[in-house]
């Protein structure tokens, strides 16, 4: 019995000495912080404002002009991409991109990158539907510019307004 109550009383303590092992800062490279508030938020959400709102300028503020856009397997320019995204425009009303979640991370070797999750809603001109498809991007940062981009979406759907 007096080794049952041993035991019960050592447990806690193990997993308080784990917990605070598990709290120790990683100075590794591909660790960091991530914050809510950086000024880079905003700058990422403008650009996707400016998307909504049909205006190219203010989203190509945006970027460095040697940047890369990665979109999905493409590789683009910046004013290719923003033309790309402004087509959609033609053939998509009403987009929105809803659910953002916007975060920057500095990482330890310096690097910065801001990370933006959403929701694309658009309503399909020619048949009225409502396509909603979820999307990730990320924007690798060298002081205030993007220098390379990456957006992922699954656009098989987004596409068939194209050849409809």
């Amino acid at each position: 019995m007096k080794n049952l109550i041993l035991t019960l009383a050592i447990i806690p303590f193990l997993f308080s000495c784990e917990n605070q092992s598990a709290s120790k800062i990683d100075d590794s490279p591909l660790s960091g912080t991530i914050s809510e508030i950086d000024e880079r938020n905003n700058l990422v959400n403008k650009f996707v404002d400016a998307y909504e709102n049909a205006d190219p300028s203010v989203a190509l503020s945006l970027y460095d002009e040697n940047a890369i856009v990665h979109v999905n397997d493409s590789e683009l320019t910046p004013v290719e991409m923003i033309n790309a995204f402004m087509d959609g425009h033609v053939y998509y009303e009403g987009i929105k991109n809803i659910d953002r979640n916007t975060t920057t991370m500095f990482y330890n070797n310096g690097e910065i990158y801001t990370n933006y999750w959403y929701t694309w809603n658009g309503t399909n001109r020619q048949t009225g539907e409502l396509l909603v498809a979820k999307g990730y991007a990320w924007f690798k940062w060298e002081g205030m510019k993007v220098v390379e981009s990456y957006n992922a979406f699954d656009p098989t759907e987004y596409n068939k307004a194209f050849i409809e």
